[in-house]
């Protein structure tokens, strides 16, 4: 049967030569567009590393001195560090509260960074010039942000109790020592004085946002004894002070919580004045994400519609034209579901005789490393999940585009088939 279709597909040269172009140049685009789509959709759907339910980020301010409960500088007994430690320890003995903590530029979401250069102590000396970024955090970070290690063990119970202890992710263990067991290891900052840290606990990867890759990257503590250097003074308004409340809230009932919270919301001249969902944080950072996969969606969609009212033209004037050869297999006694089996088989075989063609096409786009490799490396499940799924598509599209021509050819009375012949 097969022979027999290229044959009448050879014979028909003219015409099925414009239709194998079409269907070259689409396979092309299709397989593009799906393999960008199957980065996308497999990078977002990916573990972030924490959970940002029922989290808020608490905004925060010192009174004014002409401010109703102002304290004066000769009445003020501490500092803006030890208040923002107070103000820590009040809002989470609320029956609300789940956890609280504060952070430095490392909150998810936060829209900040800080980077600095780091060399691991008798590991890979070849990342001696490159910055990483670091996260500095308190303790209560991990359990506010459900941050294990890679165990799956809680990383906050690992580091009480110890001197300037370091987490690094899993990523950075690998780059560094190439083995995620690197506890008890340790990094140090280039200088040749710099104190080295020891490594207490490795933890998961975590990604900014959803359409990016997990990167190496290291945390630092924020305790009691250094918790000044950060925010010391006035600067105590700049942290980054995130609550988990036991239950979700909205936007409204969380302004509720705050007006009747009260007094916890306030230590000497700092105080919390309006709060919002990491989740709000989360969709401005990402809404241009957003707005550029829709793009490329209605793009790819409107490709497919494309495609499929020209296969259905295309194969409904074969249809016409062809009407007297379809009458007079029907007139000679065919069976009318071999008639159709044999035009799906028909559109189907030109369809697959694209395949060296755009083989060869994806296999020079992979050479040149023009996929996106960076976010998800080129496997042969890959390419195996994003060729053949064009070809699964497309193959739908030409059943579609043929049905209901071959459907109003089939309809056509012996009588007439004759005439035609």
């Amino acid at each position: 049967m097969i022979k027999h279709l290229l044959k009448i597909i050879w014979s028909q040269r003219k015409i099925n030569s414009w239709i194998f172009a079409e269907l070259l140049v689409v396979v092309c685009a299709v397989w593009w567009m799906t393999d960008q789509l199957y980065v996308d959709m497999r990078t977002y759907y990916s573990p972030m590393g924490y959970d940002i339910s029922n989290s808020w980020r608490f905004k925060l301010d010192f009174f004014s001195p002409d401010a109703a409960g102002y304290v004066s500088e000769e009445n003020y007994t501490s500092s803006g560090s030890e208040d923002l430690t107070k103000l820590q320890q009040q809002i989470k003995q609320h029956p609300a509260v789940e956890d609280v903590c504060i952070s430095f530029y490392s909150a998810p979401y936060s829209f900040g960074n800080s980077w600095t250069n780091i060399e691991p102590v008798d590991g890979d000396t070849t990342f001696r010039e490159q910055s990483f970024q670091c996260r500095y955090v308190s303790p209560e970070y991990f359990d506010m942000f459900r941050i294990t290690d890679i165990q799956g063990n809680s990383i906050t119970r690992q580091v009480e109790g110890k001197h300037n202890p370091v987490i690094v992710s899993e990523d950075m263990a690998l780059k560094f020592f190439h083995t995620r067991d690197v506890h008890g290891k340790q990094i140090k900052y280039p200088s040749e004085n710099s104190e080295r840290m020891t490594i207490a606990a490795v933890s998961v990867p975590y990604r900014d946002n959803g359409f990016l890759r997990s990167e190496a990257f290291f945390y630092k503590l924020i305790t009691p004894q250094n918790i000044k250097d950060f925010f010391g003074g006035k600067s105590a308004k700049s942290a980054e002070f995130c609550v988990r409340m036991k239950q979700a809230f909205s936007q409204e009932e969380m302004n509720d919580f705050l007006r009747e919270t009260g007094d916890r919301l306030v230590v000497n001249n700092l105080y919390v004045y309006s709060a919002n969902s990491i989740e709000y944080y989360r969709n401005i950072l990402i809404s241009e994400k957003i707005d550029q996969q829709d793009r490329k969606l209605s793009l790819m969609v409107f490709l497919l519609i494309n495609v499929l009212f020209g296969i259905i033209g295309t194969f409904w004037l074969r249809g016409q034209s062809r009407r007297s050869e379809v009458g007079l297999r029907i007139a000679l006694g065919a069976n009318k579901m071999n008639i159709k089996y044999f035009m799906y088989m028909e559109g189907l075989l030109i369809l697959f005789l694209t395949i060296p063609f755009t083989l060869a096409f994806a296999l020079n786009l992979i050479f040149l490393d023009m996929p996106d490799t960076y976010r998800l490396p080129y496997t042969i499940g890959r390419f195996l999940i994003t060729y053949c799924g064009t070809y699964l598509l497309m193959s739908v599209m030409i059943c579609i585009g043929i049905w209901l021509p071959v459907r109003k050819t089939e309809q056509i009375a012996p009588a007439e088939a004759l005439h035609y012949e």
